[in-house]
């Protein structure tokens, strides 16, 4: 099982910042206004809480407070240069493809299956959950649908990364 020591700075930012910007992605490529942002963040946060009680020592190491918070301080500030609502989306998208990328490189890098295959799951996992966590485009959650086109077109994309399929 690899742990932090096992990778350098810049392999260890992509295994942390992932997960988040794959929630944050699925979120923005949705339009699930003030509710359904903050279910969609419960999904998020059930997750983590989920891996920090596993069995997996990386995720549970991902998900600590102090690695959220650094995760979190980072993205924020990557976050200032998006000038509108489409910029944004587009820039979380590729930010989350690329930290994905890179972390399951570093991770193959590694050669242990049972952490790359635990990461994927997680991933292909949060961006689930959150496209599921509400609907779009309903009134007061009537009618709408549960995942957005926005939303199904950027899972398409982190699944063929992750190795996974839509369910």
């Amino acid at each position: 099982m690899a742990t932090r020591t096992d990778f350098s700075p810049e392999q260890w930012q992509a295994l942390r910042n992932a997960p988040q910007l794959v929630a944050l992605a699925t979120a923005a490529a949705g339009n699930s206004g003030f509710f359904g942002s903050l279910s969609e963040g419960m999904a998020m946060a059930t997750t983590m809480a989920a891996a920090l009680r596993g069995e997996q020592p990386l995720l549970k190491e991902l998900f600590a407070k102090d690695e959220m918070q650094a995760a979190q301080d980072q993205i924020k500030g990557m976050l200032r240069t998006a000038t509108d609502r489409t910029a944004l989306n587009a820039y979380l998208q590729k930010a989350a493809t690329d930290a994905t990328s890179a972390a399951l490189a570093a991770l193959s890098a590694k050669g242990d299956t049972a952490d790359a295959a635990a990461f994927r799951t997680l991933l292909a996992g949060i961006g689930d959950k959150v496209a599921n966590a509400s609907k779009e485009g309903g009134f007061l959650g009537i009618g709408g649908e549960s995942v957005s086109e926005g939303e199904r077109q950027f899972l398409t994309q982190l699944n063929a990364l992750v190795g996974t399929t839509l369910a």
